[in-house]
């Protein structure tokens, strides 16, 4: 049985007795790839922002030319629109909320495993997450199945990169975790219509890649292999419905 643990609070408390590498800070790099993610997702939220809410066509035609996945039939359109449709924020508190943590957690991955892995992290990260939403509850929107995903890496692969520790611990984890909570809450009482399936699946998509960083190809072969095996159903989902997938 595997057993629950969570990083630790304080760098110092790194090391073997964690079974981890000693601290090491990251170099102090610009991390451009998280700042020109948060500034495109504002520029998106402007621009959908500006249009008149009466103007239901214009408003359309904005989403449609920044790729925001089409609610009634999410099928009929492209698959690229899932990892496009992470950039599309439809409230002040959905943008602020995930650029928050966008802000916070970004520039430690970028600085940690550098922009390209990044980058590429992102794109999968979004993609698989929200084909999983997509599939399972239907369409949804924002950064949050990828801001999920860089808690759940952190979380697995923080005994290699301790240099996450600067800005993220225990408490961390424990926050997003106690914030889900809160987010079923919201979803279950018609408070607030949140994508559960994409921070679900977005944190342990991230903790799978984590394991699988942390422990290297030899070792960690059970780990990459589940995580192939994730991104697979993600792609399953990208192009047909759970309900497909159940003859219903």
């Amino acid at each position: 049985m595997m057993k629950i643990t969570f990083p630790p609070d304080h760098p110092a408390e790194a090391g073997p007795a964690k079974n981890s590498r000693l601290y090491e800070a990251f170099p102090v790099v610009l991390p451009i790839f998280t700042y020109l993610l948060i500034l495109w997702c504002c520029v998106v939220h402007y621009l959908l922002g500006s249009i008149d809410e009466g103007d239901s066509l214009a408003w359309y035609d904005m989403t449609q030319k920044l790729g925001l996945p089409f609610y009634a039939d999410s099928y009929s359109e492209p698959s690229w629109k899932l990892l496009t449709g992470c950039f599309v924020h439809l409230s002040f508190m959905h943008i602020a909320f995930n650029m928050m943590w966008l802000f916070q957690l970004g520039p430690l991955m970028e600085r940690g495993i550098g922009t390209i892995k990044t980058v590429l992290f992102v794109v999968a990260a979004g993609f698989v997450s929200s084909a999983f939403a997509n599939g399972i509850e239907g369409p949804g929107v924002g950064m949050s199945g990828v801001v999920y995903a860089f808690g759940g890496f952190m979380w697995t692969a923080w005994p290699r990169w301790t240099g996450f520790l600067e800005r993220f611990n225990g408490q961390t984890i424990k926050l997003m975790i106690f914030w889900q909570l809160i987010c079923f809450i919201l979803t279950f009482t018609g408070g607030m219509n949140i994508s559960n399936v994409a921070h679900i699946s977005g944190m342990a998509y991230g903790a799978l890649i984590g394991k699988w960083a942390c422990a290297g190809n030899e070792r960690g072969r059970p780990w990459m292999l589940a995580t192939l095996g994730f991104t697979l159903v993600g792609f399953a989902f990208a192009f047909r419905p759970l309900v497909g997938w159940l003859g219903l």
